[in-house]
């Protein structure tokens, strides 16, 4: 039920895979696979990541989707793992890429609320809203 938005194409550094989050990369109009919950989260990308040339379609609006790195509530907000797969954010401080749109389980390519940011406060321990 994805309804992405903006496509952006960008230079990859490294390897990225389909339906990863992607954060900012060392130059201009360059991305990278994101590894952590504070890495500058800039969007996700599409079916199929980091193609031959080089470049990424990256996208930045709408409803995009996700690989889900661990089980996920609608509402929850989504922060990266080490490997650019969807995890709920849980500690104040951590840059978000949005809000699961439905729940999911690890694995599950997971339709969310593109919303990139900061979560401002711990999130509470329960799922979803």
């Amino acid at each position: 039920m994805a309804n992405p938005g903006i496509f952006k194409t960008l230079n990859a550094e490294g390897d990225i895979a389909p339906y990863r989050i992607c954060a900012h990369g060392t130059a201009d109009y360059a991305v990278k696979q994101a590894a952590a919950a504070t890495d500058a989260l800039l969007g996700t990308t599409d079916e199929l990541g980091k193609q031959a040339n080089g470049r990424v379609d990256v996208c930045l609006s709408g409803l995009p989707e996700v690989e889900a790195g661990g089980a996920l509530a609608a509402g929850d907000p989504l922060t990266s793992d080490a490997g650019g797969k969807a995890v709920k954010a849980t500690a104040g401080g951590s840059r978000i890429i949005g809000f699961a749109l439905t729940s999911a389980a690890a694995g599950d390519v997971v339709t969310y609320i593109c919303a990139p940011g900061t979560l401002g406060v711990a999130a509470p321990s329960g799922g979803g809203n």
